[in-house]
C-alpha cells in the first residue's frame, strides 16, 4: 500500500468565531436559551450550541442550516461573506 499524505483538516477559527457570535447574537435578540434552541434543533441539551457559539467546534454545513432554520432565519444570516470575515466587529469577551 502506498504512503498516503496524512491530509490536515481545515480549521478557520476566525470564520468560526463568526458564525458563532452571529448564532449567539439571533438567538438573543429572539429571546431563546441554548437549551431552547439545542431543543429546536433536536439536540437533547445545549452543549452543542454552546461549543458552536463560542467557536469551538467545525460543525457540518447542515448543522449551520439547521440551526438557522430554528431561528427563523437563512443560512446566509449566519454566514459571512468571505470579503467581511476580516472585519468582524464581534469582540471575543461579547462570547463569553
Amino acid at each position: 500500500m502506498a504512503n498516503k499524505a496524512k491530509r490536515k483538516d481545515y480549521r478557520d477559527a476566525e470564520l468560526l468565531r463568526q458564525v458563532g457570535a452571529k448564532i449567539r447574537e439571533h438567538r438573543l435578540a429572539k429571546g431563546m436559551t441554548q437549551t431552547e434552541l439545542a431543543f429546536r434543533c433536536n439536540d437533547v441539551d445545549y452543549s452543542q450550541i454552546s461549543r458552536i457559539e463560542l467557536g469551538k467546534v467545525n460543525c457540518s454545513l447542515s448543522y449551520i442550516d439547521l440551526v438557522a432554520e430554528a431561528l427563523d432565519l437563512d443560512i446566509h444570516d449566519l454566514v459571512p461573506r468571505r470579503n467581511q470575515r476580516a472585519k468582524s466587529t464581534v469582540d471575543k469577551k461579547d462570547l463569553q
